[in-house]
């Protein structure tokens, strides 16, 4: 069965994440303990997958009592546990992948996930990233992207050493402007129509809606 989105939820940083949030996808993983923090919430992922180092003996019992498909790896491997997730939803031929929670805790972990979403990107499938203050999607082309009223700024950063893009919808439009990768100027923009359009015409750019505190 192809799944049309797929939530990977890692164990860092989820309490914010609710069924509501998860409604709109049809097939979740739990990534080590993130498989744990789902049950509690009362939210069965279709697969665990980790080598569940971050969970008691007790709570991987849970786990693979309540979880119909559960993949455990040895601690000693090259890939982390979020790179297995993220190659196991690709198997599944998705046309999003969402991972929530990996922002948080170590700078590394959270850098390797931003370098994921190449990956998923790649393989022609949208790449997103979701956590309590931000929603990032990585693209190329044309996107359109909801107003939101919890997120209060859009920001549009390069992937690549450039891009060219343009940006209508916001206070500060942009026309087929060359943005290269280590300057700020496509940061704290503003949605202030219903959508913003925003098209890459070349390169790969990171697209961020964010917002500040709690």
């Amino acid at each position: 069965m192809k799944h049309k989105k797929v939530a990977i939820i890692a164990g860092s940083d989820v309490d914010w994440v609710s069924k509501d949030d998860l409604k709109t996808y049809s097939y979740v993983i739990g990534v080590d303990r993130g498989a744990f923090v789902l049950l509690r919430k009362g939210i069965v992922p279709d697969v665990a997958i980790g080598d569940f180092d971050s969970v008691s003996n007790e709570e991987l019992k849970e786990i693979r009592m309540r979880v119909a498909n559960v993949k455990q790896c040895s601690p000693d491997k090259d890939q982390t546990d979020l790179e297995l997730a993220v190659l196991y939803a690709l198997t599944i031929h998705p046309g999003e992948i969402t991972m929530f929670g990996v922002t948080g805790g170590r700078l590394d972990q959270a850098l390797a996930a931003l370098h994921l979403l190449r990956i998923i990107h790649e393989q022609k499938c949208r790449a997103v990233l979701w956590d309590e203050h931000n929603f990032m999607v990585f693209i190329s082309g044309k996107y359109q992207i909801k107003k939101q009223k919890k997120f209060s700024y859009l920001s549009i950063l390069p992937f690549t050493d450039e891009i060219t893009v343009s940006i209508s919808g916001c206070k500060y439009p942009l026309k087929n402007h060359v943005m290269k990768r280590g300057v700020t100027l496509g940061v704290s923009n503003v949605i202030v129509s219903d959508y913003a359009e925003i098209i890459v015409h070349k390169g790969v750019a990171y697209v961020i809606l964010s917002r500040d505190g709690k």
